[in-house]
């Protein structure tokens, strides 16, 4: 017989669900996707400082999406950050960049997955991706991403 009592605290069990990492609370309390503004000789960021500095000139910040620079996992938690502050119809041009830009260059089955915590989308998040090109993607791909920008 299996031990059915509550399991010890501090331990994860096989059938604990894991934290993700991409949840709005969770962006909020690691905040070690910031970009390191210390390697330019500037002071560092704070997460809200980084997001209006982007809303407010993605052209300048553009440098900080690109997965040239740093692990997509890094630029995703920084898209989401910027996208869950955007406002429609404001911040049009930063949404777009960031829609043709990493949300494309990183649009897969794993990505949706990560996007899942996200739903009900916000006007915002389905205006950038909205601008991801599909048309090279599985049919499979486009219907799912299609499915979840109607819920």
């Amino acid at each position: 017989m299996k031990n059915r009592g509550k399991p010890r605290s501090g331990k994860r069990t096989a059938d604990a669900p894991a934290v993700d990492a991409f949840t709005r609370s969770a962006l909020a309390s690691d905040l070690t996707w910031l970009p390191d503004m210390t390697s330019f000789g500037k002071p560092p960021l704070t997460a809200e400082a980084y997001v209006e500095a982007y809303l407010a000139d993605p052209g300048e910040w553009y440098w900080s999406t690109l997965l040239l620079h740093d692990p997509s996992e890094i630029v995703l938690k920084r898209v989401l950050a910027i996208i869950d502050q955007a406002q429609l119809p404001g911040h049009e041009k930063a949404l777009g960049q960031l829609g043709a830009g990493p949300l494309e260059d990183m649009m897969s089955e794993e990505l949706l997955d990560r996007l899942q915590h996200w739903l009900p989308f916000t006007p915002a998040m389905r205006f950038a991706l909205s601008l991801v090109r599909m048309a090279v993607e599985s049919p499979v791909l486009q219907q799912r991403l299609k499915a979840m920008l109607l819920r």
